[in-house]
């Protein structure tokens, strides 16, 4: 799914004449804010959401974004313990949970841009502050006759970095009141260390 969404972002972005669909060839400034709600169709993080603000200013069929957002995943991970004795398997669950707070900076290209209808071609850098909660060690005692703990201590650990990758997207817009409208969102960002994530989502758009 993320490979064939690159290719289309490329092709959009190099095919020839795709501008010839602008219907607007003002020259002015112009400005717009965003606040969406995006979710995470990766497994970098057993998938996650995010909450964004951006904001925006292009003039004619180019422009600039930066946006700021917070990451937050939360995830089951199952640590099995096979018991060769006896041939069966522990399953012991650890919840985990990934939190990011992420800035962007991107360069659009908008070939399509009406009176109410917008799509800009975003792409550009990401950055982001990453906390992660996770799997350490787990120390047990179970009773194989009973089929019971008598005793379990799940150990984790708290992984702090930070990541420095890159982003391409889609960002398509609908206003049909003048200063106020309704947005599509879809991101790919790649993060050194830290993964691919695939966000899909929306939310609204103000005209300024």
């Amino acid at each position: 799914m993320i490979a064939k969404f690159i290719k289309v972002i490329f092709v959009l972005l190099f095919v020839p004449g795709f501008a010839v669909f602008s219907q607007s060839k003002k020259d002015t400034l112009r400005y717009k804010i965003s606040l969406d709600y995006m979710v995470d169709l990766s497994d970098t993080y057993g998938g996650g959401e995010i909450f964004t603000g951006e904001f925006g200013i292009s003039k004619s069929w180019y422009g600039a974004r930066l946006g700021y957002g917070h990451y937050i995943s939360q995830d089951v991970f199952i640590f099995k313990i096979p018991l060769e004795e006896s041939g069966y398997i522990l399953e012991i669950p650890f919840e985990e949970m990934a939190v990011m707070k992420m800035g962007t900076f991107s360069l659009t290209m908008i070939p399509i841009q009406g009176k109410k209808f917008t799509a800009e071609l975003l792409f550009g850098t990401a950055y982001a502050r990453a906390k992660w909660l996770c799997f350490k060690s787990v120390e047990y005692m179970f009773d194989i006759e009973e089929g019971e703990f008598t005793s379990l201590a799940r150990n984790y650990q708290l992984i702090k970095d930070t990541h420095f990758g890159y982003q391409v997207g889609l960002w398509i817009s609908f206003c049909p009141l003048k200063n106020v409208g309704l947005d599509l969102n879809l991101r790919i960002q790649d993060l050194s260390n830290g993964g691919t994530f695939f966000f899909v989502g929306g939310g609204f758009c103000f005209n300024l």
